[in-house]
């Protein structure tokens, strides 16, 4: 542990501290000491993944490469798999890959020509098993504008894109739960430390934003209860600032005027007894100014105060807190860069304010980049130079990745791996321009930084875990490989089965004349009936798993563990735009006040999307255009194609069969059981399906056709699939 420092008043004597201070410093020890273990013992995992463009078109490939972190951002040595997904604007996986992690680092790539496709805002998510382990939130998600191919080839500035109504996109599924709808002006306050105090000095940041979570610009004023003045603000960047007042134990509230019109919050009630924080991260560079303020009837109290960086333990203090206030400083030479929060706590371990602080010694590599002329034809070979440096010009060699592309037309995307390492991935919600906050070190945007953390500050990792108040149980481990684990159950009540042995034989088709690979293997089931294999393949492989017991073969379920993916990630309003790379934008047209907010939801939407035309924030959105298959008249396969490209939805039901068995569910040959697991919108009649080719169900209330490829077969072969058409 680091250094101790106590905070007494002169007149308290030394002797008195010794005994009784003592005891009551004890007691936070056990929650100091859990932080140390804790943040030693469980490593936390980060991704970044660096793509080869910012935005797409239909039939282009996705090329990424992944960047796998752990402490102090240093790239993991723990997970050796990492999973990415694509997934479509209605929040259905559509692709993925179980990619070999080597030394904290892989690749790959999707291609954008799957069935059925339609364009719009994909998400491509990367995660470990082990990640998984912190909640959804800690998972990699980026989302990539995908646009239809241009109708003349090589004309880059069409950006036609399908339009999203109330549901989503218009007549496909629509999984992800729908963006919310704000009211017109909004305004969000947090008290810095988190609770505001009767009779107290507070601080209390706040954001302003629109119905689709644009920040908006206001200014305002403060009034108690009897509408009397209380201070004035106004915004600092952003819609964001910082308001200053004492409240009293009537209700505040605040005024503000926007688009001619006045709108009244509440502010947050204050609490009768309590301690406020206030943190000065940008008057000295080597410390951190903290003024802790309670009201008399708090009584005298021992508390701890901690800094944690990336969930990992840093520092701590024993604060006395007896004054009504305390000013004192610590040190932030040694903390690692990025985002650090500061926590105060009492003896049960309760938190009572905390603060999240951007810190540390910015130490960047300078990279320069010589390319071998001026300006480069479509498709010409690119020759350039790249130095690497340290901040003292040390050269440095690495490996990195590098995209190349052309900045006409560019869809812009203010992020990199430094933004998202060091920022986004602590804080939580949408920031429209990250690299702002890196772009200078100067007064304006570390204030425009502290206040970010202010107002944004979501806590990555759990206290009540950290401080060992709660149990943290670990679902997955880092993977060391491929690995393929599951239960043995019992086929009716799937009651687990455990000592049992189970084999694995893994074989992969070669090319023609070759022999066919395999690799085989067993083990033997736990109290809990889990097995695991570990492999080291690449490629695509056939698997077949059985169970024995006494050497003699079981009709045991094997239950796989597949089904850990994570729920789609909830659009918002403010994802879904685009700037392009030099338009210029006209001012007051960033963003539109909707004169009527209650209006139906689809004319909500089309009139912002029309706002964001007006504005240049995307070329254009269009709705999809027909299309138009030419080939060969009457060729089953053309025929197939056709229908899969033209449909509104499409499902390999070898994979849904498999989803739902890894699940525990029982779908065996009920057609209806199965379309009714696949898409809660289903909705069928038995007597509808004596024949499965061409029969009609509902789906969303519009009749459309059940059509079955390579027919007549069961529906549950292989080489089934299920898609609809229809209007």
């Amino acid at each position: 542990m680091k250094h101790l420092l106590l905070f007494f008043p002169l007149l308290l004597s030394l002797q008195a501290w010794g005994q009784d201070l003592f005891e009551e410093s004890s007691k936070l020890t056990p929650f100091i000491n859990s932080l140390f273990y804790f943040s030693k013992k469980t490593p936390q995992e980060k991704i970044y993944l660096h793509f080869d463009n910012t935005s797409y078109y239909h039939g282009d490939n996705i090329w990424f490469k992944c960047y796998v972190t752990s402490n102090q951002n240093q790239l993991s040595q723990s997970s050796k798999t990492l999973y990415v997904e694509l997934l479509n604007p209605g929040g259905e996986l559509i692709d993925k890959r179980i990619l070999p992690i080597e030394n904290g680092q892989c690749h790959g790539d999707f291609s954008l020509n799957h069935l059925t496709f339609y364009s719009g805002f994909y998400e491509v998510r990367a995660y470990t098993k082990y990640m998984l382990n912190f909640g959804e939130y800690v998972v990699f998600s980026r989302l990539l504008p995908v646009f239809n191919k241009p109708k003349t080839e090589g004309n880059y500035e069409e950006k036609e894109m399908l339009r999203f109504g109330r549901y989503g996109p218009v007549g496909y599924p629509m999984r992800r739960e729908n963006p919310e709808r704000e009211k017109s002006v909004n305004i969000r306050f947090f008290p810095e430390g988190g609770n505001t105090i009767q009779g107290i000095a507070s601080r209390v940041a706040f954001e302003a934003t629109d119905e689709t979570g644009n920040q908006i610009d206001i200014a305002g004023v403060v009034l108690d209860e009897k509408n009397q003045e209380l201070c004035q603000f106004t915004d600092l960047h952003e819609g964001k600032g910082i308001l200053t007042y004492t409240p009293g134990a009537g209700k505040q509230k605040v005024e503000v005027e926007y688009s001619g019109k006045k709108y009244r919050f509440d502010l947050p009630a204050p609490l009768p007894k309590g301690i406020a924080m206030e943190v000065d991260n940008l008057s000295h560079p080597d410390s951190i100014g903290i003024i802790l303020r309670k009201n008399e009837l708090l009584p005298a109290e021992m508390l701890g105060l901690v800094v944690l960086t990336g969930g990992e333990y840093q520092d701590y203090h024993f604060v006395y807190m007896k004054d009504n206030e305390i000013n004192f400083n610590i040190d932030k030479t040694e903390l690692p860069l990025g985002v650090s929060q500061i926590i105060l706590f009492n003896n049960k371990g309760n938190i009572l304010c905390d603060r999240l602080v951007f810190a540390g010694k910015k130490d960047f590599l300078n990279i320069q980049v010589k390319p071998d002329k001026p300006a480069y034809k479509p498709y010409e070979l690119i020759n350039m130079e790249i130095f690497m440096a340290d901040s003292k010009e040390n050269p440095v060699q690495s490996t990195f990745s590098l995209s190349v592309r052309d900045g006409a037309n560019e869809v812009e995307y203010n992020q990199n791996i430094l933004t998202d390492l060091l920022l986004m991935s602590e804080i939580k919600g949408y920031v429209r321009n990250p690299s702002y906050y890196f772009e200078s070190d100067d007064m304006i945007h570390r204030t425009a930084l502290d206040l970010l953390l202010m107002v944004q500050g979501w806590r990555r990792h759990s206290w009540k875990q950290l401080a060992g108040i709660e149990p943290f149980e670990f679902e997955y481990l880092p993977e060391q490989g491929i690995e393929i684990g599951g239960k043995a159950v019992s086929f009716v009540k799937q009651i687990p089965k455990p000592n049992v042995d189970v084999s694995l034989l893994l074989l992969q088709k070669r090319e023609e004349n070759e022999p066919v690979a395999s690799i085989n293997g067993s083990s033997v089931t736990d109290n809990q009936g889990r097995f695991s294999f570990i492999s080291d393949v690449y490629g695509k492989w056939s698997m077949i798993l059985s169970v024995s017991e006494k050497r003699k073969r079981k009709d045991y379920r094997i239950l796989l563990d597949r089904a850990f993916s994570p729920e789609p990630k909830r659009y918002r309003y403010s994802d879904l735009q685009i700037n392009i790379a030099g338009k210029n934008i006209e001012s007051g047209n960033e963003e539109k006040a909707f004169e009527n907010p209650d209006e139906d939801y689809d004319s909500f939407f089309a009139e912002y999307q029309d706002s964001l035309t007006k504005a240049d924030n995307n070329k254009k959105i269009n709705t999809l255009p027909e299309v138009v298959i030419k080939a060969k008249k009457n060729t089953k396969e053309q025929e197939i194609r056709h229908n899969r490209s033209t449909s509104i939805a499409y499902y390999d039901v070898a994979a849904e069969y498999d989803g739902f068995y890894d699940k525990g569910k029982y779908i065996g040959n009920d057609i209806h059981e199965l379309l009714k697991n696949m898409n809660k919108d289903f909705f069928s009649r038995k007597n509808q399906f004596s024949k499965i080719l061409g029969e009609s169900l509902s789906y969303k209330n519009k009749m459309v056709h059940v059509v079955v490829d390579y027919r007549p077969v069961l529906w549950n072969e292989d080489n089934l699939f299920i898609y609809l058409s229809g209007n």
